[in-house]
């Protein structure tokens, strides 16, 4: 074998090499981590030691219906706020919009977000779907009977009330600001403490869609 064509060989094995340590070394910093639940905590998403199961329940998606039903099958994020909430509500909705840009093709398309309404007899179901979907087309907005929505937000531990102002009509809404993660069994698997970070929610999300 000639020096030059010993040569050409060494050289195209180091080059073998040195891409597969890249293409290693770039997987393992996008690929998603599994978490631990310390880690977790960390970064400000509690699990659950045993995921819990929520009573069943009917609201209104839209011009449809949406029960428990709509929960199996895919992990859903749930948020409790009402459509004219001034601030930390559009703030909320903001950051979750961002986090799902953040997620992987895969990861996201197994991922719902969603906000439930806790202000039903001013959000409508036409108002809430079009103020969700103001912050992606994916989004979905829900509202329905307040009895049945309190019960679920019971069984989230998502506490809300109202606030009078000088007359019934003009009043605010009190209420958690926390993120309900729903497993794919419609099972409450754990939540998101506020406030809340974009990047932090994704790459919890990443974590909980592919290892569990």
């Amino acid at each position: 074998m000639s020096n030059n064509k010993s040569i050409r060989i060494t050289v195209a094995s180091c080059l073998l090499i040195v891409s597969m340590v890249a293409g290693l070394f770039v997987y393992s910093t996008i690929a998603p981590k599994e978490l631990t639940a310390e880690e977790y905590k960390q970064i400000g998403f509690y699990k659950l030691v045993r995921t819990r199961q929520i009573n069943n329940f009917e609201l209104i998606e839209g011009d449809t219906g949406f029960s428990k039903n709509d929960l199996i099958g895919a992990w859903d994020v749930l948020f409790l706020g009402f459509a004219s909430c001034p601030d930390m509500c559009p703030m909320t909705m903001k950051k979750m919009a961002m986090a799902n840009s953040n997620l992987s093709e895969e990861v996201s398309s197994k991922v719902n977000f969603r906000m439930i309404s806790v202000d039903p007899d001013r959000d409508t179901p036409e108002k809430m779907q079009k103020y969700a979907t103001a912050f992606n087309p994916n989004f979905t907005g829900i509202t329905g009977d307040i009895e049945v929505i309190y019960k679920l937000a019971t069984d989230l531990t998502l506490p809300f009330v109202p606030v009078l102002g000088s007359d019934n009509s003009n009043y605010d809404m009190d209420h958690s600001m926390n993120l309900a993660v729903i497993d794919p069994n419609g099972n409450y698997f754990g939540f998101f403490k506020s406030p809340h970070t974009p990047e932090k929610m994704a790459q919890v999300l990443e974590s909980i869609v592919t290892f569990n």
